[in-house]
């Protein structure tokens, strides 16, 4: 197994990616189980300048929206670039740097939050890196626009295209975010517009590049529709970053904000109705019989699906009052990020044979570890879901009973509802971590000691020439 520091074409640097793929995952599924630990056993455990939960909440965010989603974008748009376009990549040293330097950041980012946790803003992102950053996603922007310059067939173009977009909309968060305005109000619109475009919209679009190749390339399937793509991908893109004002639902956002947020919120049916069509007439194609892999991106698509329906139902109009400000959109967020995190398992189990030349051999312990990952997730997302509808309903109750419930009797009664719901999360979080690790050991031992087979190539495709 040879593995060079610096590459020297994409296929190398897909072998960096994937053998730090776990690493990162089990990064930031670690620090979110110790920020969990520290919000149920605040009084158990000891409290430090880093150790506690506001801190840990930051830095958690930062390593789960921030890094993990950096480097699954970075990751993808390194393989599946080069196999749109049917060429290796222009200009490969300043791509390889663009990468570098965008995961880079990002994980400096963790570095700094715990030496100058006052300065990192409640979704991540520090005040002193934050323009570093912009520059050099800018500059990836630009690298990958320079290297589109033709697609090889349909399903791989669709996987470019929403990476184009997720970038986009990476570079739109990058530069309106801000942690604190003068005015309230303003605090509201662009905590929500970072919300969905670089949450909604970014975590959406990597995950649907990963889908539409895996569900064709991956299991060996015939693309049912490029028109249903398209209706999918210009549906997400003007819908999805509307999404989250209907969650300040009675604030001082203004009213017309909250209500085009709703009403485009119902929207979302309509790409989500395309992607489920063309899925199900896709995977019915298919040609691989490997249950790990195929189930695998079965569950992250019904994770996605599950995830969009929250977004939809919580636009009703007799719901809304009841799941804003609470915990709810937290399940809509993870929703987007299990996903992700979810279907880039079967995306490396499926790169280590034609990056590695290694192959994947499926016994009772990937069976685990797919099994593991599938129902924690599953579960987690519904648990979450529960959180914010019981905080929702006791919140409302109290308002009308005039007993507030964020402290004193009031609170004692929705923490009730809530706190076994919370610990069960947490058990699942541990059990996740414990999936996590499992995925990381099979990773490692299929590009240590599996079966040697053959390693696929981009070859280089020289222009035609006019007579």
């Amino acid at each position: 197994m040879k593995i060079k520091l610096i590459p020297k074409n994409e296929q190398d640097l897909s072998k960096l990616f994937i053998l730090f793929a776990p690493l990162v995952i089990l990064l930031a599924v670690t620090i979110n189980l110790l920020r969990d630990f520290y919000f149920l056993f605040s009084g158990a455990l000891p409290h430090t300048r880093i150790f506690n939960y506001g801190v840990l909440d930051k830095i958690s965010n930062q390593a789960t929206y921030n890094l993990l989603f950096a480097f699954v974008f970075v990751f993808v748009t390194v393989y599946l670039l080069s196999k749109s376009i049917g060429r290796r990549l222009v200009l490969f040293p300043l791509f390889f740097l663009s990468c570098l330097g965008v995961v880079g950041f990002e994980s400096i980012e963790i570095i700094l939050g715990l030496i100058f946790p006052n300065n990192m803003m409640s979704f991540g992102n520090s005040t002193l890196l934050l323009l570093f950053k912009l520059l050099v996603v800018l500059g990836l922007l630009s690298l990958v626009f320079l290297n589109l310059l033709a697609k090889k067939e349909a399903s791989l173009f669709v996987s470019s295209q929403f990476l184009v977009g997720s970038l986009m909309f990476y570079s739109l968060s990058l530069i309106i975010y801000q942690e604190s305005y003068i005015v309230i109000s303003d605090n509201f619109f662009i905590h929500s517009l970072y919300i969905s475009s670089h949450i909604y919209v970014g975590f959406s679009f990597v995950f649907l590049s990963i889908l539409f190749f895996l569900m064709t390339k991956g299991i060996n399937a015939t693309l049912y529709s490029q028109t249903l793509s398209s209706i999918t991908f210009w549906g997400y893109l003007f819908l999805l970053p509307w999404a989250n004002y209907k969650f300040h639902y009675g604030s001082v956002l203004p009213d017309w904000i909250e209500n085009v947020s709703l009403y485009l919120s119902l929207g979302l049916i309509i790409p989500l109705l395309s992607l489920l069509v063309n899925y199900l007439k896709t995977i019915s194609t298919r040609e691989n019989n490997n249950s790990v892999i195929y189930e695998l991106i079965n569950v992250s698509f019904i994770v996605f699906f599950i995830t969009n329906i929250f977004q939809i139902v919580s636009s009703f109009s007799n719901l809304i009052p009841i799941l804003s400000v609470t915990s709810f959109e937290s399940a809509i967020r993870y929703g987007y990020v299990y996903s992700l995190v979810l279907i880039v398992v079967p995306f490396v189990y499926y790169l280590i044979p034609r990056i590695f030349g290694r192959e994947v051999v499926y016994t009772r312990i990937e069976s685990i570890t797919s099994f593991l990952l599938k129902s924690v997730i599953l579960l987690s997302l519904f648990i979450t879901g529960l959180i914010g509808i019981n905080s929702g309903y006791s919140w409302n109750a109290g308002a009308n009973a005039g007993n507030p419930t964020i402290f004193g009797e009031g609170f004692l009664i929705t923490w009730s509802l809530v706190s076994t719901p919370y610990t069960i999360n947490l058990f699942l979080s541990l059990l996740l971590l414990v999936g996590v690790l499992l995925f990381s050991v099979t990773t490692f031992r299929a590009i240590s000691s599996g079966p040697i087979t053959e390693i696929e190539s981009v070859e280089l495709i020289e222009e035609e020439s006019n007579e």
